[in-house]
């Protein structure tokens, strides 16, 4: 009876074949989960944002969304600011926190360089009215930027940007 199998030259062919698609796959992928979490990162932020204003309408006090260890990318906390000195201090309460990814940046111009906060009406603290970026960690171009109004409106926007602020 003739056996049926692979020679060890068909099985070493069939690896370096798969070998060789994974190296070309390997770089598509790392930059696919890249833009995932940039956009998670920006859903999140955005999310985030919202939920603070809504909950300083709600509770009727000052609801601060702040930078962890003063930078975005680190990830945010969303704090009741009782003593209304727009920093987290031990007693008050975290209503959420996120912390970032490795691979994305975030950078917020004008007031929104640590922290964001809103009012109990809604409208953002210190008129801090402006854009955080989301942006590849080593990479100048934005692809998501989250733009905060004088209203206090909170959208998220994935194309046609004026500026750059990533660079």
């Amino acid at each position: 009876m003739k056996q049926r199998g692979l020679t060890l030259i068909e099985l070493l062919t069939g690896l370096a074949l798969i070998a060789i698609i994974a190296t070309l796959a390997a770089p598509s992928f790392t930059e696919f989960v890249d833009s995932q979490r940039r956009q998670d990162t920006a859903q999140q932020l955005s999310s985030g944002l919202r939920m603070a204003r809504a909950e300083a309408t709600l509770r009727r006090q000052p609801v601060i969304v702040q930078a962890l260890e003063g930078k975005w990318s680190e990830g945010w906390h969303v704090f009741i600011d009782t003593n209304q000195n727009q920093l987290r201090d031990d007693d008050e309460p975290i209503l959420a926190e996120r912390s970032g990814y490795r691979n994305v940046r975030v950078v917020g111009n004008g007031r929104l360089i640590r922290r964001v906060g809103f009012d109990n009406t809604g409208r953002p603290l210190n008129n801090a009215n402006g854009t955080l970026a989301v942006c590849m960690k080593d990479s100048p171009i934005s692809h998501y930027q989250i733009a905060i109004a004088v209203t206090g409106r909170v959208s998220l926007r994935s194309a046609g940007f004026s500026t750059e602020p990533c660079a």
